[in-house]
């Protein structure tokens, strides 16, 4: 029975139009038309539409690109015209033939039928919780008995922080929203959409042992004395290895093989990067730290290979290894309302999961060296990047004498305005997360120590330009793609031997 006062608890509130700490700033643009558009779709959509599209389990995440367009300050025209475009994709949520309790919550973990019971359940629980994530994650995601502390009546383990991280990453991203806008409604969908994703990089066949145990288990912290490892030097000894040169052409056959055949060799370039719980509660930058290694290795692993991939002066706008770009910018969002345990987990957790799709969708070399050398491809400047097309007139006495500069003084306003009018709902996350990346380090300069000292080969010439070079690449690439009106934007062969196989996500 719910009480009044929980009954009341409301889980569409007004987002605020100033960011909270550790995300991105919102543009100004917003206004009272605008919210009650995001409010209305947000209302609709929880109400009506399944977190899947479809049997193969790919999202309906249209609340992920109205959220970043109203950050943008985008017109209400433009979130409602988004919405729409995606309303005959979406497909009704499924009838409650069993409600979910905390009795058989595990019964029917990863069955996509019992999406709308968990979500009942999880409107009760935010409810209950009065929205605060961190009690949330704590329970449903981090504890023991979310994940190896109990079982099913099949008798398996719930392991609801993988289910997290599955699919690539879209579980922590759609409750990552929830936390930045304050949206409750979106924690409850997201840890509903967590309960239903499967647990299959954590269960590969003929395997004892979880992927994860060891993750799971315990966070690993360096023995005293011991050098840290840096995630670069990870990714460099795993480039090293040739036991990570796995045939196949689609991720799906390379998936199996990593797990069945290299998951001790695997897991032990993953345990290398420890992340010391005890740092953790004394130093509040630490998190910091790691995180940012994190968002660097994420948008080098996506950026750098698609310009390795560069052929016709045509930028790889890799599908799966963007997702490794829109989800880290979560980290910090997510990390600021956990314990230090917790803390680890989720990063730890989090870099085995990037690792694993970069791997299985190719392990592309990545020439850092050549990518900050190119100056050439992007209309003659990659880190001042210019729009094509029609250019505003700039004034008459324009302060700079350059016309690509004038017209065109901050590249960044160019890539928001044609991501917050793009018809693909991945562009606008992935060039809020990239300007975000370039707000917080966009001052590094190239030769810097800890990149520098690293393994990873060419991380000396690493700057703040990184960033903006990404998006300025990725714009171009999906200005250019023609697709069918619900064809993702983006780049599908991977880096595998021939196309590769698009049952993961949309």
């Amino acid at each position: 029975m719910i009480s009044n006062g929980v009954e009341s608890f409301e889980l569409f509130p007004e987002p605020s139009l100033l960011a909270p700490p550790k995300a991105p700033p919102r543009l100004p643009g917003a206004n009272s038309k605008t919210t009650e558009a995001l409010l209305e779709i947000l209302k609709d959509n929880h109400e009506k539409w399944h977190i899947f599209y479809d049997d193969l389990g790919r999202h309906n995440h249209v609340t992920h690109q109205i959220l970043a367009l109203w950050a943008f300050g985008a017109h209400q025209d433009l979130l409602n015209g988004s919405y729409h475009k995606n309303i005959s994709l979406q497909r009704p949520k499924p009838e409650i033939t069993e409600a979910i309790t905390s009795s058989n919550f595990n019964d029917h973990l990863g069955d996509k039928t019992y999406y709308s019971a968990y979500l009942a359940f999880f409107d009760n629980v935010v409810r209950e919780h009065k929205g605060d994530p961190g009690s949330l994650m704590e329970q449903y995601i981090y504890s023991t008995k979310a994940n190896f502390g109990s079982t099913s009546q099949k008798g398996e383990h719930p392991q609801m922080a993988c289910r997290f991280l599955e699919l690539i990453v879209h579980p922590i991203i759609h409750f990552g929203y929830g936390i930045e806008f304050g949206l409750p409604v979106m924690l409850s969908e997201g840890l509903a959409q967590t309960a239903v994703h499967p647990a299959q990089f954590t269960l590969a066949p003929l395997i004892s042992e979880s992927l994860f145990t060891s993750v799971l288990s315990a966070p690993n912290e360096k023995q005293p004395g011991a050098p840290s490892v840096h995630a670069f030097t990870v990714v460099a000894r795993i480039l090293a290895d040739p036991r990570f040169k796995i045939p196949g052409t689609t991720f799906i056959e390379v998936i199996p093989q990593l797990f069945m055949k290299h998951s001790p060799a695997f897991m032990e370039h993953v345990n290398q990067w420890t992340v010391d719980v005890q740092k953790l509660a004394a130093d509040p930058k630490e998190i910091d730290r790691k995180i940012e290694e994190l968002q660097w290795i994420n948008t080098i692993l996506y950026a750098v290979s698609g310009y390795t991939n560069l052929k016709e002066d045509k930028f790889n706008a890799d599908f799966v290894y963007m997702h490794l770009v829109t989800s880290a910018l979560f980290l910090p969002i997510l990390a600021a309302h956990l314990s230090p345990t917790s803390q680890a987990l989720l990063l730890r957790t989090y870099f085995t999961v990037s690792l694993t799709w970069w791997i299985a969708n190719g392990r592309p070399t990545l020439d850092i060296s050549a990518f900050m050398r190119a100056e050439n491809f992007i209309h003659n400047n990659q880190s001042h990047p210019t729009p094509s097309g029609p250019h505003p007139a700039p004034h008459p006495g324009a302060l700079s004498s350059s016309s690509s500069i004038a017209t065109n003084p901050n590249p960044w306003l160019y890539m928001v305005q044609q991501a917050s009018v793009h018809p693909d709902d991945h562009l606008p996350k992935i060039v809020r997360s990239l300007s975000h990346f370039a707000l917080l380090y966009g001052q590094r300069k190239a030769g810097e120590a800890d990149f520098a000292q690293t393994e990873l080969k060419g991380a000396e010439m690493l700057d703040g330009t990184l960033f903006v070079r990404a998006a300025a690449l990725t714009a171009r690439r999906l200005e250019n793609i023609e697709a069918d009106e619900h064809l993702a934007y983006w780049d599908r062969p991977g880096f595998l031997d021939s196309a590769g196989d698009d049952a993961a996500n949309k």
